[in-house]
């Protein structure tokens, strides 16, 4: 019985490792950084919130990138998932969460 218990737990382990069960993106990429810093590192924002147009940084609002697509599937769709990331007063990332696309 140990040994089945056993098995049972590295297949599952195995099957998590390989499912990509985390995001391609974590908070450290993020937080501290600004838009600016951010977007020379991973390309231009999939979701943009407000810009200030005095230094071209995204101020109190939201920013994000797409994790996962959108998918047409025989039962209906599941809906695209993108890491949003909030933005200080400075421009500062603070903090980032997953989420699905607003109206979408």
């Amino acid at each position: 019985m140990k040994k089945i218990v056993a098995a049972l737990l590295v297949c599952i382990v195995c099957l998590l490792a390989l499912s990509g069960c985390g995001s391609k993106y974590g908070e450290e990429d993020f937080i501290g950084k600004t838009s600016l810093e951010i977007q020379a590192e991973f390309g231009e924002f999939d979701l943009e919130g407000e810009k200030s147009f005095q230094d071209g940084l995204y101020k109190n609002t939201a920013c994000g990138y797409t994790v996962k697509e959108a998918q047409v599937g025989f039962l209906g769709t599941d809906p695209e998932i993108l890491i949003f990331i909030d933005f200080d007063e400075n421009g500062v990332a603070t903090g980032c969460r997953e989420g699905y696309r607003p109206g979408g």
